[in-house]
């Protein structure tokens, strides 16, 4: 088969979900014997070719531009390839306006319209991109069954076109503890927040709970301030149990923050299956995650849940007095290597454009 990926920021992987998603997965259908395209939006790199996987670019970013992004890219693929898979919505009006035999299929992400990041009038265009979507697609991919379920309820031309895959995570085996002297911590000894400073991901809650908290514990949080009106806020935070590190695209480093911290805290309200969440769960975290139906189906409700910035306090402050807290890392990890392999995903995938193409013949 030739596939190609389009709608990330492109390869290699160094920012978010999508394109670690479009890295693991473009690696294991190159090992089943595949031919993979992967369409960089402008600037990101140089590079034509990383370790069989074909490197186009788009004459735009996808930031700046993000409907011309989408449409050049599926000109530079769409033609000549028999899946084009695209990540996230905001190619939807293009999909018949290009002439190529190529079976598009949609990968939808979370619920975008419910993200108070954007305006009034970006949500009101998402709304539209994904009704667009679930008309135009060939076929579309959920990240959960809570988005799948979302999707056939609301958008009926998707009912019969629409399955839940998830992303995926591995198993980490090699951690760095000298990490923790750069940023003054120790094992054990801080809660990790790892995340987009936006009002979605409720770090302002998270905040709030560790201002009243009465524990002994640090609180690290990896993500960027400044970078938005919300995050500007969080940029002159004056509390010496409150440590922003910034952004750390690293995934060893941040992986060794993860291994290393009491508990993770994922405050994530908006979507389907959260990277950050199962990479923390790969590393064993006990999770404190915001209650939401997303959270719940990635952990299998066998982790912590907070609704306020209350209930995040008294999480925590009763975390800390229990005596064992090992079958919470243990669960954690076991969903992930049960559920959530790149492998069990690729292998869906796999299946799924198979019986696409056959169908098509």
């Amino acid at each position: 088969m030739k596939i190609a990926i389009i709608g990330t920021k492109g390869l290699p992987a160094t920012y978010g979900g999508f394109e670690t998603f479009a890295w693991n997965l473009s690696r294991f259908l190159i090992l089943k014997g595949n031919q993979v395209t992967v369409v960089n939006e402008k600037g990101i790199s140089t590079i034509n070719e990383i370790e069989g996987i074909k490197i186009l670019y788009s004459k735009y970013q996808k930031s700046k531009n993000p409907l011309k992004f989408y449409y050049n890219s599926l000109k530079l693929v769409k033609k000549n390839h028999d899946i084009v898979l695209v990540c996230g919505v905001g190619g939807a009006f293009f999909y018949k306006l290009i002439k190529g035999e190529a079976i598009v299929i949609t990968n939808v992400d979370g619920l975008e319209h419910l993200r108070r990041k954007y305006t009034l009038i970006q949500r009101f265009v998402v709304k539209i991109l994904q009704r667009a979507s679930s008309i135009f697609s060939d076929y579309i991919i959920a990240d959960s069954d809570q988005v799948k379920t979302f999707w056939s309820t609301n958008f009926r031309k998707s009912r019969n076109k629409i399955s839940a895959i998830c992303y995926g995570a591995d198993i980490p085996e090699k951690f760095d503890s000298v990490l923790l002297d750069k940023y003054a911590i120790f094992k054990n000894q801080y809660y990790l927040v790892v995340a987009r400073i936006v009002p979605e991901n409720n770090i302002k809650m998270i905040l709030d709970a560790f201002s009243n908290y009465r524990g002994s514990k640090k609180l690290v949080v990896v993500g960027k301030v400044n970078d938005n009106n919300y995050s500007k806020e969080f940029a002159t935070v004056l509390n010496e149990k409150i440590n922003f590190v910034g952004s750390i695209y690293n995934k060893p480093k941040l992986d060794s923050l993860r291994i290393n911290s009491f508990a993770y805290i994922h405050g994530h309200s908006v979507g389907g299956t959260n990277p950050a969440l199962l990479e923390a769960m790969a590393c064993e975290c006990i999770c404190l995650c915001h209650d939401n139906v997303f959270n719940r189906e990635v952990t299998n409700n066998e982790q912590l849940y907070f609704d306020s910035s209350v209930s995040l306090k008294l999480l925590m402050e009763n975390l800390e007095t229990m005596p064992d807290l090992i079958d919470y890392k243990s669960k954690a990890k076991i969903r992930v290597i049960e559920n959530y392999s790149w492998e069990q995903i690729g292998n869906q995938y796999v299946q799924l454009f198979d019986l696409l193409i056959k169908k098509r013949k």
